[in-house]
């Protein structure tokens, strides 16, 4: 039983370092628009190694996505974002 604990432990350890680690991404990604809460936006990384938040989905570009699809993200009402 304290096996599975820790277990569980871990693994919400790791999705809290993943939610963080996306969410400092996101902060220092160009965004040309103002997302608002309660709304998706995908992350993606451009060839130069920057960040940018799109409203177009990685199924919406077709073949010629001009970027690394990063995460799919929602802005929540409290400015914290949902992987």
């Amino acid at each position: 039983q304290i096996k599975e604990q820790v277990e569980t432990l871990i693994k919400q350890a790791q999705a809290i370092h993943d939610r963080i680690h996306i969410s400092e991404k996101i902060y220092k990604a160009d965004c040309g628009f103002k997302p608002l809460p309660g709304n998706t936006y995908y992350l993606y990384e451009k060839k130069d190694n920057s960040w940018t938040i799109s409203l177009v989905s990685p199924e919406e570009w077709g073949r010629s996505i001009p970027y690394k699809f990063i995460a799919t993200v929602e802005l929540l009402a409290d400015s914290t974002w949902k992987i």
